[in-house]
């Protein structure tokens, strides 16, 4: 929002695990408590707002646009309400049904396919417009069908990535030097870090090798544990940004074991950093689809072919700095600044049609 505060006034519904608003101009609304699934809400760290229609409608009725950020029962609530006063909405897709399913511990096809229709009814196809923030994305709603106009838009890498001074890459530091790998993300069962360590545990570079994950999830504890037990040098913590640019300026590969994404911020920060990145084949994943060069891919779900991709990069610095180089002209084309550039021409397109003046709510 930072980027478009010059062009438009902003209004944010949302709620979260804070007493004080995070944002001057939100309007916080109370948390939903579900009986039984109150304690995966609190694990999965997503507080979910309930909605108060006639909140929602005082805090719509100088609007002249809707853009809904996640579907639940807020954003139905909102999109209901702006559909009553005639105004615009657009909806980001940011919720890939198999994450929810596989936080809760559900790995099911049917299930998922059910989730997407329900999302479908319930918000995307009630929009005017859906913003996917990749092809991949685009094309998985287009699938499970949606009817409303699609744009690809990505979330965008911050220009700080693109100005990380990368340390030199030395010609091998297999022979007695420190190698360090960085994994950054929610710590959350569809990110597979555990996979990832067990990866580690069996590299020939185990001794050498020093491992930071970066994030914050429901699987921390468990992750440390389990390092523990594997007897691997592995730091698992949240990190200020200077210090994570640090570690990205660091690391000699960046390994991202997720099945499922969307977009794939975190590979995407680490290539605009000219890092060597390392990641899972998964057909769920949107980048799997960008990182097609086969030594940058491993098998998903495979300690073994994991453990084999991470030596070979480890030992071949001349391959890790060819896919860096690689890699970097693709991602450039992900700015965040492009992608403010595509957003307020999606936003004054519908505008337009609308024939109404500037001001926006946002539903987070």
């Amino acid at each position: 929002m930072e980027a478009l505060d010059g062009q438009y006034q902003f209004k944010i519904l949302g709620t979260s695990d804070t007493e004080e608003p995070l944002d001057s101009r939100m309007i916080s609304f109370d948390k939903v408590s579900i009986p039984g699934f109150n304690s995966i809400l609190e694990t999965m760290k997503v507080p979910l707002a309930r909605p108060d229609r006639a909140r929602i409608r005082k805090a719509l009725e100088d609007a002249d646009l809707l853009h809904l950020h996640f579907p639940f029962f807020l954003g139905y609530a909102a999109i209901s309400e702006a559909r009553k006063l005639g105004i615009p909405v657009v909806s980001s897709f940011h919720v890939q049904p198999e994450n929810l399913l596989l936080n809760v511990g559900i790995r099911s096809r049917l299930l998922a396919k059910w989730v997407y229709w329900f999302f479908m009814v319930a918000f995307y196809n009630r929009s005017d417009l859906v913003i996917a923030p990749s092809e991949f994305a685009a094309q998985e709603l287009l699938a499970h069908g949606l009817t409303k106009p699609v744009e690809v838009i990505s979330n965008g890498v911050p220009g700080r990535f693109f100005e990380i001074q990368r340390d030199v890459i030395p010609e091998k530091k297999t022979e007695g030097g420190l190698l360090k790998i960085l994994s950054v993300g929610r710590l959350a069962k569809e990110k597979q870090q555990a996979l990832l360590l067990r990866a580690i545990a069996g590299s020939r570079f185990r001794e050498s090798i020093e491992l930071n994950i970066v994030g914050t999830g429901p699987r921390e504890n468990e992750l440390r544990r389990l390092a523990q037990t594997l007897n691997i040098n592995a730091r698992i913590e949240a990190v200020s940004d200077e210090v994570l640019s640090k570690l990205y300026s660091e690391a000699d590969l960046f390994v991202h074991t997720g099945e499922i994404e969307l977009e794939g911020m975190s590979v995407m920060e680490a290539i605009a950093s000219a890092n060597a990145v390392l990641v899972s084949d998964s057909k769920d994943s949107a980048i799997a689809r960008l990182v097609t060069d086969e030594r940058a891919r491993f098998t998903n779900n495979n300690v073994e072919n994991l453990s084999k991709k991470i030596d070979y990069l480890l030992e071949h610095p001349e391959e890790r700095q060819a896919l860096a180089t690689a890699n970097h002209e693709w991602v450039k084309n992900r700015s965040h600044s492009k992608s403010v550039v595509q957003l307020t021409s999606v936003y004054e397109a519908l505008l337009a049609d609308a024939k109404v003046s500037v001001g926006i709510t946002q539903v987070e």
